[in-house]
């Protein structure tokens, strides 16, 4: 049985994700160093979230964690998901990679921009469609419904890194962007994983 999480608390939990990542490169702040990018998988569910990478106002870039399970609140605030009828279509693993550049797309929510957090993408039409392939190489190649001329660095970095750590949950995979424009980049979001204690 599953709980359902609201709004309210995956906005929580994605703000306290950010610290963790404040020693790994993202950012600099005068947070206290508390690990490496897999710092915030214990507050991950690959099911059912999404890692949103915005740029923070210094700069760099904060990840954000974003829901996908619909929300189900009762008249007293509780849920069960597990009760009522099921979708037989449902499937368990991790959201598609699709899905989640398209949530990149469309900017940071309203806590989002709160916090400060804003994106160096451009807005892009509705209905835009994203195709994501994986080579035998373990290449991860994606077409974009935009041009990546012009984009900055930050904007490049924003798409690969929301790619790749939606494809491996250490988000070590290289990642090639093909806009619809043809121009081509490929990369690695170049947070590495901090060796354990």
């Amino acid at each position: 049985m599953r709980r359902a999480r609201t709004r309210g608390r995956a906005a929580a939990v994605a703000f306290a994700a950010v610290p963790l990542l404040a020693g790994c490169g993202i950012q600099e702040t005068d947070v206290i160093e508390a690990g490496g990018p897999a710092s915030f998988q214990a507050f991950l569910n690959r099911d059912f979230d999404m890692l949103l990478f915005f740029r923070s106002p210094d700069g760099g870039l904060t990840p954000v964690i974003r829901t996908t399970e619909p929300p189900a609140e009762l008249l007293d605030g509780y849920a069960e998901s597990g009760s009522g009828e099921q979708n037989s279509g449902d499937t368990a693993g991790p959201v598609p990679t699709e899905k989640v550049v398209l949530a990149l797309l469309g900017g940071p929510g309203k806590e989002d921009r709160a916090a400060g957090l804003t994106t160096a993408l451009p807005t892009t039409r509705p209905g835009g469609t994203v195709k994501v392939e994986r080579t035998s190489d373990g290449k991860v190649t994606t077409r974009l419904p935009l041009a990546l001329e012009g984009l900055d660095r930050t904007a490049l970095r924003q798409l690969t890194c929301t790619i790749a750590y939606s494809q491996d949950a250490d988000g070590q995979v290289t990642v090639e962007l093909r806009g619809q424009d043809g121009g081509l980049r490929s990369g690695t979001c170049g947070l590495a994983k901090r060796p354990g204690p």
